[in-house]
C-alpha cells in the first residue's frame, strides 16, 4: 500500500468520502472537512468559526452535553472539531469494536447539534478569556501584529479566535446561522483510516446525509497582496519582541520545496542558522526561531527573536542579516542535506498515526493537491540543489520586508 491508497465513494448529496482500510492497529478515526474560517468571515464575525466548532459537539437534540460525553465515554471515543484560517473539520476516534455505535454519535452531532444558548455563552465567555490571556503572550500579540501588516484588508489579517467586539456579539442566532452558511447541509468531504470496511460507513453516510445537494462553497476570494513595512506596539515589560517576514510560496508553487528547506536551514533545529548565529554566538536572543506558514494561498516565512530591550537594533539587524545571506551565499551541501533528514524525519513521523493519514486525506482532496502531493514535495526536496534555493531565496526573501516589534516604552528607533 502506497502512503496515502484508499478507496474514493461520492453519495447522492455530492459528499465525496475517502476510506484507508488498515490493519496496524485497532484505532478507526473519521474526519469531515468544510471550508470555514477566517477566509470565510467578515469583522463584524470574526471568531465565529472557531466558536460554531466548540459548541458543536456540546450536546445534540437529543442529548445535553453532559449525555453525550458519556455515551462517547462508555464506548472509549472522542469526538473534536475546529476551525483554522480557510478550512473546519470535525473528527471521531474510536476502536475497531466501537467505532459503529460511536459513528451515530458522530453522525447525531453533525446533522442535529442542539447549539444549546447556555453552551454558547459559556463558550462566549471562555473565548474572551482565552484572548485576554492572550494579550499576555507577547509573542503572539507580535505575531498577529505582524499579519495585521502583512495582510491589510485582505480576510486572513484576523486571528482565528476574532477580537472581544466580536466575539461578544455571537449568540445561538448567529451560531445557527454560520452553521447553515458553513454546513451547507453536511461536510462535502469525508474521510476514515483504521480497521475498518467501506461499504457499511458508506451506506451509514448515505443513510444520514441524505439527498440534498452539498451545496458549493462560495468562490474562494482572491489572493492577498502582502504588505510591507514595520508595525511597533510599545508596552511596559521586560523583554523585546521581534517577527521579521517575506512572502513564500504556497503549496502549488514550484518553490515550496526549496522554501521548506529554507526553513528548516534558518529554524529548523538548535542546530540551524538562528538558534546558531544569533543565539549561541552572539548571544542576541531569550528564543529565536523561523516559521514557515504555508498555505493555499497567503502563505509567509518569519524569523523571530525575543531579545533584551537593549539591544533590539543588534537583534533587527541579525534577522535581516540571515535573510540576506541566502540571498547572496548558496547554502552548504551539508546543510541541505541535514534539513532534507530533518523534513523527511518530521513527514514520516507525523504521517504514522491514523487521525494524520485522514487529516491528509481531507486536505489534499480539499485542495485539489492530488493524494500523492506529500510523497511529491518529499521527494522533491531530494531534488532541490543549493542553487535552486538561492534562486528561491533570490525571488521571494529579497524585497522590503513585513516586520512587527513589540517592545518595552522607551525603547529606541532604528
Amino acid at each position: 500500500m502506497t502512503p496515502l491508497e484508499h478507496e474514493r465513494h461520492v453519495l447522492s448529496c455530492g459528499t465525496t468520502v475517502l476510506v484507508r482500510p488498515l490493519s496496524a492497529n485497532d484505532i478507526v478515526s473519521v474526519r469531515a472537512f468544510l471550508p470555514m474560517g477566517t477566509l470565510w468571515e467578515t469583522d463584524e464575525e470574526a471568531g465565529i468559526s472557531r466558536l460554531l466548532q466548540n459548541v458543536l459537539p456540546r450536546g445534540t437534540e437529543t442529548r445535553d452535553v453532559h449525555a453525550l460525553q458519556e455515551a462517547l465515554a462508555d464506548l472509549g471515543a472522542e469526538l473534536d472539531s475546529g476551525a483554522g484560517s480557510d478550512l473546519g473539520s470535525v473528527s471521531l476516534r474510536a476502536t475497531a469494536e466501537t467505532w459503529p455505535a460511536a459513528l451515530e454519535l458522530y453522525l447525531e452531532t453533525l446533522t442535529r447539534p442542539a447549539f444549546d444558548p447556555g453552551e454558547v455563552a459559556i463558550e462566549v465567555e471562555q473565548t474572551l478569556g482565552a484572548l485576554e490571556a492572550r494579550e499576555d503572550n507577547l509573542m503572539t500579540r507580535a505575531m498577529d501584529l505582524f499579519r495585521e501588516r502583512f495582510f491589510g484588508e485582505h480576510p486572513f489579517h484576523k486571528p482565528v479566535m476574532g477580537y472581544r467586539k466580536s466575539v461578544r456579539g455571537i449568540d445561538r442566532d448567529r451560531v445557527v446561522s454560520a452553521a447553515n452558511r458553513f454546513y451547507r447541509p453536511v461536510p462535502p468531504v469525508v474521510t476514515a483510516v483504521g480497521r475498518l470496511e467501506a461499504d457499511p460507513l458508506v451506506d451509514r453516510l448515505e443513510a444520514a446525509f441524505g439527498r440534498e445537494p452539498v451545496e458549493p462553497a462560495p468562490p474562494r476570494p482572491a489572493p492577498p497582496e502582502p504588505g510591507a513595512g514595520t508595525v511597533r506596539l510599545e508596552l511596559e515589560r521586560e523583554a523585546a519582541y521581534l517577527v521579521h517576514g517575506y512572502p513564500a510560496p504556497s503549496w502549488t508553487d514550484p518553490d515550496y520545496p526549496a522554501m521548506r528547506l529554507i526553513d528548516a536551514v534558518l529554524g529548523g533545529s538548535m542546530a540551524s542558522r538562528l538558534f546558531v548565529e544569533l543565539r549561541e554566538k552572539r548571544a542576541l536572543a531569550y528564543q529565536v526561531s523561523s516559521l514557515y506558514d504555508d498555505r493555499f494561498d497567503g502563505s509567509y516565512l518569519v524569523g523571530y527573536i525575543v531579545t533584551d530591550p537593549g539591544r533590539v537594533a543588534e537583534a533587527a539587524a541579525g534577522l535581516e542579516g540571515e535573510f540576506h545571506r541566502l540571498v547572496d551565499e548558496p547554502v552548504d551541501e551539508e546543510e541541505v542535506e541535514d534539513a532534507r533528514r530533518y523534513l523527511r524525519g518530521r513527514y514520516l513521523i507525523t504521517a504514522e498515526t491514523n487521525a494524520a493519514q485522514a487529516s491528509r486525506l481531507g486536505t489534499y482532496e480539499t485542495y485539489a493537491l492530488g493524494q500523492d502531493f506529500g510523497d511529491r514535495w518529499l521527494a522533491a526536496i531530494e531534488a532541490v540543489t543549493p542553487e535552486r534555493i538561492l534562486a528561491a531565496a533570490a525571488r521571494w526573501l529579497d524585497g522590503e520586508p513585513t516586520r512587527a516589534l513589540v517592545v518595552p516604552v522607551g525603547t529606541p528607533s532604528f
